[in-house]
């Protein structure tokens, strides 16, 4: 994957019960970024794969992670 829309960050964090306050500190980041991402979205593998791992554990998880989250 090389992007994540903010949408998408919002219903990983509900799903995986993440708030702004304790994914900031598990990724080492201010919760402004959180915030940011959250509005504007992530783009590029690595940045993905960072945040698929702060979000649910796997940082090689795909579209099938998110999928279920959706329904």
């Amino acid at each position: 994957m090389n992007h994540l829309t903010g949408n998408t960050i919002i219903k990983l964090m509900q799903a995986n019960h993440k708030t702004i306050s304790g994914l900031a500190a598990s990724m080492n980041i201010t919760q402004v970024r959180v915030r940011q991402v959250r509005a504007q979205a992530v783009r590029g593998e690595e940045f993905v794969a960072d945040w698929m791992e702060a979000l649910t554990g796997h940082h090689k998880a795909g579209w099938a992670a998110v999928a279920p989250d959706y329904k």
